[in-house]
């Protein structure tokens, strides 16, 4: 039984294959131990893109929500009030809306893309009546990296908002999401 029982992946290839980060000499370990290596070796952004994609997806943007309402500057209510809504009821009609309140907003945020992430995690972007169209595998999982990592940058002391972040992602892959 895996540390993470939420997780699809057996390998960490199959992660970091997601990522298009070459061949690692230790991709065949399971995701826990080589994310744990990550972050023996200093490697936190690394870390942190790992996780974003190793987490399922709903649990990927429970975890950036989390960390760009704790971690980042005031983020955009709207923003951060459509992800809520998605996130209580993942439904078509709220993650649609996620999707639109972010494309409204001008500016990069760490609640945008947290915003576009809850929008790719799932159903089609084409927009309504046109012919559905997949995101890629991977990119819910990038949108949540960026939001995660671009709360931390806000921080007086980056490192350790990466650290925290960590570690509350650790804590979603070790027991789910408890809402």
């Amino acid at each position: 039984m895996s540390d993470w029982p939420a997780t699809i992946w057996t390998e960490a290839g199959q992660i970091t294959a997601l990522l298009g980060w070459p061949p690692q000499p230790d991709e065949r370990a399971p995701p826990p131990r080589f994310f744990e290596a990550l972050r023996a070796a200093g490697r936190d952004r690394d870390a942190i893109r790992f996780l974003a994609q190793a987490l399922p997806r709903f649990e990927a943007v429970a975890w950036a929500a989390r960390m760009v309402a704790s971690q980042g500057r005031a983020p955009d209510p709207a923003l951060l009030a459509a992800v809520t809504a998605w996130l209580r009821d993942p439904s078509e009609a709220h993650r649609r809306a996620a999707g639109a309140v972010a494309a409204a907003r001008p500016a990069a945020s760490p609640a945008r893309l947290c915003a576009f992430a809850a929008f790719t995690a799932g159903g089609s972007l084409a927009p309504d009546g046109a012919p559905p169209f997949a995101a890629p595998r991977a990119t819910a999982g990038r949108f949540v990296a960026g939001a995660v990592l671009a709360a931390a940058a806000e921080q007086a002391d980056p490192p350790a908002a990466r650290a925290a972040a960590l570690d509350a992602g650790l804590l979603l892959a070790r027991q789910g999401h408890q809402p």
